[in-house]
């Protein structure tokens, strides 16, 4: 296992759980850091798989409340909680990005750190799976054309010590721009804030943003607040070969106007698990999981790449609109789609039908 992410970690849980043997080897000299996070239900189902769906909801705190806001803090929608949890099966739950590392390695066995990967075919193992993120040496091994170029918008990401009033917890829609706001356990509180624009013109002004976000990014401190320049990557064009599978980011990294790319790192993860454990590796099984999870994985990345484009270009203020008018039930289809509950199951349905 090449990558101690997400989906390196619970792959290797999973695995572990099965009575399968992984070794995993991350390039970093140490695991952690990271801002917030929310895991979907979907996600919350396939760690169902692996017993560890409760003791991440114990690290979370539950996200059944959210509003849609303008810059100017005009309301455009608020989701109802009860629909919201009926539709996607039980709330989302905002997680430390840290702490939900720490605790699937609790579970993944040994971590060789410091372990630089630049050819996978000379690692000494019977099958490599690469879990190494966006630039995956894994998966530009199985595609050396892999393009990536500027998504042409910029996101700033903290957590800030103060805890807000769950009622505010949600998204605000600026020109060209959005902010988002989460509380999380420990009386702290996860925000973004993004804008159409390269890394080196903009910073996350306060001033743009209605409550409770100036306070918020007054309170995090300047070494805290990550920032990237967003990108859009090419999946690869195979996932596979002969000993070599990618998974995660690796396979289908995402912008982030979905909330999914965790959320579907953390569904290969469980899925290549069960049909590993099932039909043993190789290139039968990576075919076969590539074949299940490229439809799903590939719709997700769409929908994200498109939800960038929309909020962050000339047509963003049509969103609200949009959003605004947009029958309740329709949209909650929407969500469903990739958040649900049930849509996780059936993700791992397909990995395993006879079960």
């Amino acid at each position: 296992m090449v990558g101690a992410g997400l989906a390196g970690l619970t792959f290797a849980a999973a695995m572990r759980r099965a009575g399968l043997e992984v070794e995993v080897r991350d390039e970093r000299p140490a695991l952690g850091g990271g801002a917030g996070l929310t895991i979907w239900p979907n996600a919350l189902a396939a760690l169902d798989a692996i017993d560890l769906g409760d003791a991440v909801r114990e690290l979370g705190e539950p996200a059944a409340t959210a509003v849609i806001r303008r810059a100017d803090g005009s309301l455009v929608r608020r989701l109802d909680p009860v629909a919201t949890v009926r539709a996607l099966g039980e709330p989302a739950r905002v997680v430390d990005r840290g702490e939900l590392q720490a605790l699937l390695a609790e579970h993944a066995g040994p971590v060789t750190l410091d372990a630089g990967v630049t050819d996978p075919s000379r690692i000494d193992a019977d099958f490599v799976v690469g879990a190494d993120g966006f630039r995956s040496a894994v998966a530009r091994h199985l595609d050396p054309l892999m393009r990536e170029r500027p998504a042409g918008y910029v996101a700033w990401r903290g957590v800030a010590p103060l805890r807000v009033d769950p009622a505010m917890a949600g998204v605000v829609w600026g020109d060209a721009a959005e902010a988002g706001v989460a509380p999380m356990t420990g009386d702290r509180t996860y925000w973004f804030a993004t804008r159409a624009g390269a890394a080196d013109v903009w910073r996350p002004d306060a001033d743009l943003w209605p409550d409770p976000l100036p306070e918020l990014i007054a309170a995090t401190p300047a070494s805290a607040v990550l920032q990237h320049e967003m990108l859009d990557r090419d999946p690869p064009r195979r996932w596979f070969d002969a000993r070599t599978v990618v998974i995660g980011d690796a396979a289908h990294a995402m912008q982030p106007g979905l909330g999914q790319g965790g959320c579907l790192a953390i569904e290969d993860a469980v899925v290549l698990a069960a049909m590993w454990a099932e039909r043993g590796g190789g290139s039968a099984t990576f075919a076969a999981f590539e074949r299940i999870r490229r439809p799903r994985t590939t719709a997700a990345l769409r929908t994200s790449r498109t939800a960038g484009r929309v909020l962050h270009g000339p047509r963003g203020r049509i969103a609200a609109t949009v959003a605004r008018r947009t029958p309740e039930p329709i949209a909650m289809r929407a969500a469903a789609r990739f958040a649900s509950r049930d849509s996780g199951l059936r993700a791992l349905a397909r990995a395993t039908p006879g079960r």
